[in-house]
């Protein structure tokens, strides 16, 4: 049978996912939110709540199945699970030895040695690019290296008699380019600051649990200046930090909050196109202090989020 749809409310996301949970076991799920303010006078005393809409799996369904076969963010279920992933992505961080960059290092060692005893002639400047060159020559492993223009002639005297633009370019090591990854900020958690997430609200619901768990952050639905020195306030008096959310397009909510610390959540399995629309948007609105990069481990190009031009925190 079909999950059934139902809909709740809560006073915040937080309460929300608790009540769900309660009411409906661990198999439920939210698959959208949104807030909603009514009531009020001139702008004051009004209300915020969230209200969503809840997928519960048929009585007949294997428990575990959504967890089996979850392929994003959005399906995965409970912060304990967001928490394994980043766990996870840190442990293959951490596990990376640069193996490949040391080979690379002792391989030019040894044909720079080469040039040094006149084995090898020098190599020109433009070698490495020669099999971006259009026509036969560049791509014809067979093609005499004297035929393609801007290699030296008398490369028969290389190690092993070669002699093609195929050996030549051989010889020559090319490194991967890596990204240039500025140092990541520390996330701001003093009694009463107010951190914000940014972006596509299924994201930032994405990335919400784990990026508070993580950091001790205490989520409140503040949405204007007034709700925004409220929250602080509460926050000093109960001794924590605040996270509060907002859309990547709200300027109303970027400019009224007045945070103290702004974070833009990335899919790194959308568009690049999208992502890069995204983050100029709300850096032309508030100073950013980062990207929050979730669904790396489901993309074979994990690292464009490091292109975007801002430090990267991997959750």
């Amino acid at each position: 049978m079909p999950p059934t749809r139902l809909q709740r409310s809560a006073a915040t996301l937080d309460d929300l996912r608790v009540a769900v949970r309660t009411e409906f076991g661990p198999g439920a799920r939210i698959v959208s939110a949104e807030r909603v303010t009514s009531g009020g006078i001139g702008g004051l005393f009004r209300k915020a709540h969230v209200e969503a809409t809840v997928e519960v799996p048929a009585a007949s369904d294997p428990p575990v199945a959504r967890i089996a076969i979850a392929d994003g963010p959005v399906q995965r279920i409970g912060i304990a699970a967001l928490l394994a992933d980043a766990e996870a992505a840190e442990a293959r961080i951490a596990g990376a030895d640069g193996t490949s960059t040391a080979r690379a290092d002792a391989f030019a060692s040894v044909l720079d040695g080469f040039v040094a005893d006149g084995i090898a002639p020098t190599p020109p400047p433009t070698l490495v690019a020669l099999e971006a060159l259009d026509g036969p020559d560049a791509t014809d492993a067979g093609a005499p290296v004297g035929a393609a223009p801007g290699l030296p002639s008398g490369t028969a005297g290389l190690p092993g008699g070669s002699s093609t633009l195929a050996d030549v370019v051989a010889l020559v090591p090319r490194p991967a380019p890596a990204a240039v990854r500025a140092p990541v900020p520390a996330v701001l958690s003093s009694d009463g600051d107010l951190v914000l997430l940014v972006g596509r609200m299924r994201d930032v619901d994405a990335a919400a649990g784990a990026f508070a768990a993580r950091h001790g952050l205490h989520g409140t639905d503040a949405q204007d200046r007034r709700g925004g020195i409220l929250a602080r306030a509460e926050g000093v008096r109960q001794g924590h930090a605040l996270l509060g959310f907002a859309g990547w397009d709200d300027r109303a909510a970027l400019a009224g909050l007045v945070p103290d610390q702004v974070w833009v959540v990335v899919d790194a399995g959308r568009k690049h196109e999208d992502s890069v629309a995204m983050v100029s948007s709300v850096t032309s609105a508030v100073a950013v202090a980062g990207i929050v990069a979730i669904g790396t481990s489901e993309t074979a190009t994990p690292d464009t989020v490091h292109t975007l031009g801002l430090p990267v925190h991997v959750l």
